[in-house]
């Protein structure tokens, strides 16, 4: 399969968060770069918003695939978005700079393993071989009533 829009929408987001985890190893000062709690509340929320709005697990479901592919998948996931969801409450409420370094690698993971399983993942979707005559199911005439 190829990359969709929505992995190109993701990028912006995803270079925000490296360049905000980066500034803040670099010892930058501003309001929002000065602390680490800021930092983790950033990257929660562009992570949020740029990973997890635009990314979609439904095609994942469609296609056909091997049970242990997608069972694989959904745990990696899950683990990853587990940890990222606790790194990041451990960073707002205590500050901890490791919490911080866990939430970026945990979100920036979860970006590379969506991106790539976009990438590699089979390009059939199941329903697509209906056949000549889907359009008389689909295309219905308008029906009164």
């Amino acid at each position: 399969m190829k990359l969709t829009w929505r992995d190109a929408a993701t990028v912006p987001f995803m270079a925000a968060i490296i360049g905000i985890y980066t500034a803040h190893l670099n010892g930058a000062d501003g309001w929002l770069l000065a602390s680490t709690r800021g930092n983790a509340a950033a990257i929660l929320v562009l992570g949020t918003v740029g990973g997890c709005g635009f990314g979609s697990a439904q095609e994942l479901f469609e296609r056909e695939q091997g049970r242990g592919v997608r069972l694989l998948y959904t745990v990696v996931a899950t683990v990853l978005g587990v940890t990222a969801l606790a790194a990041a409450i451990i960073a707002l409420v205590s500050a901890s700079g490791v919490a911080l370094a866990l939430l970026f690698a945990a979100t920036m993971a979860l970006w590379v393993l969506s991106t790539l399983r976009h990438l590699f993942s089979a390009g059939h979707v199941a329903g697509s071989s209906l056949g000549p005559r889907t359009h008389e199911v689909i295309d219905q005439p308008g029906v009164r009533y």
